[in-house]
């Protein structure tokens, strides 16, 4: 590896010879009256030998950060047989957890103390309900935590709730991690160059074109570094996304259960259905009580109207029935009679 540190050193020397010979060959041409045609011929070649020395630069860079890689991670491998646990992995940790409690505010308050205890933050959280409105509270909670300190925190999370539901992944990075510091480190050295190259340029077109190559090489450096710092955050604090549910019962997660215990879990669970029913329906009948008793009132007078209404309407037909039967009704009554029914149909 050493070896090969040094003829990268050999090679970015001959480069940078190069470079400048290049520059002072054009700056006399310049000083010598040089045609237009002959000083563009010079610039380009000036760009052309400093592209190549950035290539060059590149590899030789991503040939070091390789080899520093693998004998990282052989080493790595070296030190687990032996017993120790250091690694050079970049490895990503993300955790899925659902879990019920009776005491949510003290789940809450152990929580937001516990992730200040560890270092941690809480990135996101979203509560809902309403415990005067016996309304179950719920919250969806992103927590991030120390990755040598996660476990804990899982742990602590196992002992004081109910968890229904568990999941975890990981993504090893480290391939992308190191493109990213090859990428780095050779921006860099091109940088350097560039600011070397500007200091000893004496041409305004020289100086321009480098300034504007230098800006677009510390664009792309920042890039670079803001997602190698993203990286470093993802890495060395892994996240938990963290659903809580406040509840009266837990539910049972036992995976294995008993021809009786499961008879006795579904007979317990049935009568605490019916229980919670009875007491949801009663706490919404008093709750109610009085739009119910409104109702009831309308629903009474209306009844009486139209009874009332039917009623005459009874006692006017049993008269007729009566007076024909007496011979006293008459023709002449059945037409005056649809008449005033008319005319009453009209008013209406």
């Amino acid at each position: 590896m050493k070896k090969r540190m040094k003829e990268s050193k050999k090679m970015c020397g001959k480069r940078w010879c190069a470079a400048l010979l290049t520059l002072l060959l054009s700056s006399s041409l310049t000083a010598c009256g040089m045609s237009e045609k002959s000083e563009s011929a010079a610039a380009d070649m000036m760009a052309e030998e400093a592209v190549e020395f950035d290539v060059a630069e590149e590899e030789s860079a991503a040939g070091a950060l390789s080899e520093d890689g693998m004998s990282d991670t052989t080493s790595a491998g070296a030190a687990k047989e032996g017993g120790a646990e250091q690694t050079s992995e970049k490895i990503i940790y993300t955790y899925n957890y659902s879990v019920e409690t009776k005491q949510y505010d003290a789940l809450m308050d152990e929580l937001q103390q516990r992730v200040t205890e560890y270092g941690g933050y809480v990135e996101s959280a979203e509560t809902n309900g309403n415990a005067q409105m016996n309304i179950r509270r719920y919250s969806n909670m992103v927590i991030r935590i120390p990755a040598d300190r996660m476990h804990s925190f899982l742990d602590m999370v196992k002992e004081k709730s109910n968890v229904t539901y568990s999941s975890s992944s990981s993504e090893n990075v480290t391939l992308n991690y190191v493109d990213l510091q090859s990428h780095i480190k050779a921006l860099k050295v091109e940088q350097e160059t560039l600011m070397d190259i500007l200091e000893k340029a004496e041409k305004l077109e020289d100086i321009i074109t480098i300034q504007s190559q230098l800006t677009t090489v510390r664009y792309e450096l920042e890039s670079y570094e803001s997602q190698l710092r993203v990286f470093d955050n993802r890495i060395n604090y892994s996240t938990l996304y963290l659903d809580i549910t406040e509840v009266e019962r837990e539910t049972n997660v036992a995976t294995e259960l008993s021809y009786m215990e499961e008879i006795k879990q579904g007979l317990s669970d049935t009568f605490y259905n019916i229980g919670h029913g009875l007491r949801t329906f009663s706490i919404w009948f008093i709750v109610n009580l009085p739009v119910l008793l409104l109702w009831a009132l309308i629903l009474f007078v209306i009844f009486m109207i139209v009874r009332k209404v039917a009623n005459i309407r009874n006692k006017k037909r049993v008269v007729r029935e009566a007076k024909k039967q007496t011979g006293i009704w008459s023709a002449q009554n059945d037409v005056k009679e649809k008449e005033t029914g008319a005319a009453d149909e009209e008013k209406k």
